[in-house]
Parts: structure tokens; C-alpha cells; sequence
């Protein structure tokens, strides 16, 4: 766990804004070689990304504030716009960014859904870095368990006179009575960010494979990102152990049903492009 990757007085760079940083120049990069094939010139890609950036986590963090209203207060309002604390939600994240750049190719003339091929299959791969800054800041960490791959997260400060300040799971198997407070780690949990971090880059290998042998009609990749990518996540959610919160009948968590949504909306999204497409060929 290592939550800051540089601290030079004046200047701290923390590894979960530095993983996101770096997630969104790969994503830049890659949809600016690749945009001009889908319709979506290298000036468009440019001038939409920042917006797309913005969006993004604000959707994110406002999904994590109305999840987890209970982590922020007006005593400190810093912690309202503290991202590199972690506190994102990505399905919040998605229909935000769609948002923004639906209106903006409208008013480009620019293909939403050619941008969005060019786009999609570095979504999950700029995700996997991501969630890799989420292992490096020890949050969405995963359930306890014995198996022989389980990590354990630090106390922090490792020092058992100081008062513990980091470390979520740490902190929150100290107040569930699972660790002492002089004990210098949490007790061993999946790596549910690793689990995440394959299954994405997996998920973007495919998508990208999807669109270069594939490519059945335009638009297909946001319905392969919706489906994949809520299956994963619907998956994953029974190894996760950072207590995201349950309103359904309490079967499933909140993340779950978010999951299940994607998963519909991306089946649906598919059946309706490719009977449009069809369609089309038909004249």
C-alpha cells in the first residue's frame, strides 16, 4: 500500500490521482490514433476529452456521495472534492461522460457512436489503472478470507502508540472488534482491486478484438461495455468487503443492481443498433 508516490513538501502526488491521470493520457493517446477511423477527427478527440474528464468524476463522486453521506460533512469541505482520497463510484462515471458527449458531437456534427467506438475499448483498460491506484490507496478492498493469495493492509502510522489515520481496512476491522489497535495490519482480505484489474484488462482485450474482427454496426462497443463490464462488476461485488451499501431487499448490494441495469441496458442498446443496422443494409 502505498497511498503517496512522491512527497516534496510543497508537492504530493498520490497514487490514486496519479493512476487516474495516467489512465486518462492512455485513453487520449489511443482515441486520438484511432478516432479519424470512426469518423471522430483528432481535433474533436482533443477538444472533448478534458470535458469528458470532468464529467466523469463529477458523476462518479456525486454517485459515491449520495452511496456514502455518512464520509462527508461540512466541517471539512475539502473532503467534498478529494478525489485522490478515493470515493468514486464509476457507474457514475458512464452515464455522465455519455451525457456530455452526445451533446457535444451534436454540436460538432461529429458520430457519438463512431467516437464511441474509437473510444471504448480503453475505458476498462484506463479502469485497470485505476483500480490499481485504488490497491496502491488500500481502498475497495475485499472480504476476509483464508486463501493462500489474501493480503493484509497496514496500519497507519506503523506505530502502535500513534493513532491510526489510514489504511481503510485497517481502520475498519479495528472498529468491528476483528484487530487491536496495536496490531500493524488489518486481517488478510481478497485483492478484490487485482481481481478487478484483470478482469478489466481481459475486458478490454476483447472489446478492442470485438471491434478490429467484428465490428457488426456502429455503436457496438458501448453495448459491449455495458454488458461486460456489469457482469464484472456484478461478479466481483461478492468478494468485495468495504460495506457498499444495500437498499434491495438486502440480496443484493446497491452495486449489484447497478450492474444488472448496465447489463440490460447493454443487451437492449444491442438488439436496437443491430435491428437499425439491418435495417439500413435492407434499404
Amino acid at each position: 500500500m502505498h497511498p503517496t508516490l512522491l512527497d516534496l513538501g510543497p508537492v504530493t502526488i498520490h497514487s490514486y490521482g496519479f493512476m487516474i491521470a495516467l489512465a486518462f493520457l492512455m485513453a487520449l493517446f489511443m482515441c486520438q490514433r484511432d478516432g479519424p477511423r470512426f469518423q471522430a477527427p483528432k481535433e474533436f478527440v482533443n477538444s472533448v476529452a478534458v470535458g469528458l474528464l470532468i464529467a466523469g468524476v463529477a458523476g462518479s463522486r456525486l454517485l459515491h456521495i449520495l452511496m456514502f453521506p455518512a464520509s462527508y460533512s461540512w466541517s471539512d469541505p475539502v473532503g467534498w472534492i478529494a478525489i485522490w482520497r478515493g470515493g468514486l463510484v464509476f457507474q457514475g462515471a458512464f452515464p455522465a461522460a455519455v451525457l456530455f458527449a452526445w451533446f457535444y458531437a451534436r454540436r460538432k456534427n461529429v458520430p457519438v457512436l463512431g467516437f464511441a467506438d474509437a473510444l471504448g475499448p480503453y475505458i476498462p483498460i484506463g479502469h485497470a489503472l485505476g483500480r490499481m491506484g485504488c490497491f496502491l490507496n488500500g481502498c475497495c478492498y475485499g472480504r476476509v478470507t483464508d486463501i493462500s493469495w489474501a493480503v493484509e493492509f497496514p496500519r497507519i502510522p506503523a506505530n502502535p502508540e500513534a493513532q491510526p489515520t489510514g489504511s481503510p481496512a485497517f481502520l475498519d476491522h479495528l472498529r468491528a472488534g476483528l484487530v487491536q489497535f496495536e496490531d500493524m495490519t488489518s486481517l488478510p482480505v481478497h485483492p478484490t482491486q487485482l481481481y478487478s484489474v484483470t478482469g478489466l484488462l481481459a475486458m478490454g482485450a476483447m472489446m478492442w478484438m470485438f471491434r478490429e474482427w467484428w465490428y457488426p454496426f456502429r455503436g457496438v462497443m458501448i453495448c459491449s461495455y455495458l454488458a461486460l463490464y456489469g457482469l464484472l462488476r456484478f461478479v466481483l461485488e461478492f468478494f468485495r468487503g468495504d460495506h457498499n451499501p444495500v437498499h434491495f431487499g438486502g440480496v443484493l448490494s446497491d452495486q449489484q443492481v447497478f450492474s444488472l441495469a448496465f447489463v440490460a441496458v447493454g443487451i437492449a442498446l444491442f438488439v436496437v443498433l443491430y435491428v437499425k443496422e439491418r435495417q439500413r443494409q435492407n434499404g
